[in-house]
């Protein structure tokens, strides 16, 4: 049986669109947890010290899953969105990890 996967990403808004991205984030995180079944944790995060950082926090059954979770079409509408109102800057950093307690 496959282990669940868990990554933590993180994303940093563009100048001075630190609130729209809050908003498309936050309307993404309600559709992945409305939509996919094989997403078990799905939580997003603000830094209280950088509001332009924001930090996923993500649990999927297993690695289709994830996979799913990647292909889907929601995914791509979002990602076309982000880039096209320029509301990220820099890469998605994305941290893959295994759980060693449960």
């Amino acid at each position: 049986m496959d282990k669940p996967i868990t990554i933590v990403a993180r994303i940093r808004a563009a100048p001075g669109k630190g609130d729209a991205l809050a908003a498309l984030l936050t309307e993404q995180a309600g559709i992945i947890r409305a939509s996919e079944p094989g997403c078990l944790a799905y939580r997003l995060h603000r830094s209280t010290k950088d509001p332009d950082l924001f930090v996923f926090y993500e649990t999927y059954r297993d690695a289709a899953a994830e996979a799913a979770h990647h292909a889907s079409p929601h995914i791509a509408a979002y990602r076309k969105r982000r880039l096209d109102a320029g509301l990220a800057t820099g890469p998605v950093e994305i941290e893959y990890l295994e759980a060693l307690t449960e």
